[in-house]
């Protein structure tokens, strides 16, 4: 009598195990790899709504083609790193979409480490909808644009150089 519950008991266990296993496999199968990604923190309220105000700040100076209060947007280290004269040229030879730019949207927010990462679709004058990463700081309240770049899509293969 007591070998019945015993291999009751093992059964489920057994397929418990073979359960679990199953879920947590990372075998490639002929439909692809089951990988388990974990979801990225995300950035507080408050973070996103300072952030969003200090990204839409810089680019309403650039709509009005004013690359010195532009410029004030960009974190000490990258001012330090370069004049306003630099931050200019890149603007007009890599990033002019952004000077006549018709909107943009704030996509979402990641911290990564004291940054954070900004995803920014910008809608250019042609009506292209163009992704890009904005690498924001923060230190003691005070906000700076470290970098921005396009994202690359998918199928365009040219790199595509980094405002920093």
């Amino acid at each position: 009598m007591s070998k019945a519950p015993i291999k009751a008991a093992t059964a489920i266990a057994l397929a418990f195990t073979l359960l679990l296993s199953g879920c947590s496999s990372s075998k490639n199968t002929a439909e692809g790899s089951l990988q388990i990604i974990p979801r990225l923190p995300s950035c507080s309220q408050s973070d996103i709504d300072a952030g969003s105000a200090w990204i839409k700040g810089q680019l309403a100076a650039f709509a009005q083609q004013d690359f010195k209060t532009a410029y004030r947007f960009a974190s000490e280290s990258f001012q330090s790193a370069r004049s306003l004269d630099q931050f200019t040229q890149i603007i007009t030879t890599q990033y002019g979409f952004l000077l006549n730019a018709t909107s943009s949207s704030i996509d979402e927010c990641t911290p990564v480490d004291k940054d954070f990462i900004f995803d920014v679709t910008v809608t250019s004058a042609s009506g292209a909808q163009l992704p890009m990463k904005y690498a924001l700081s923060k230190n003691a309240d005070a906000w700076g644009i470290e970098a921005a770049s396009v994202v690359p899509s998918a199928t365009k293969e040219e790199p595509v150089t980094s405002i920093v």
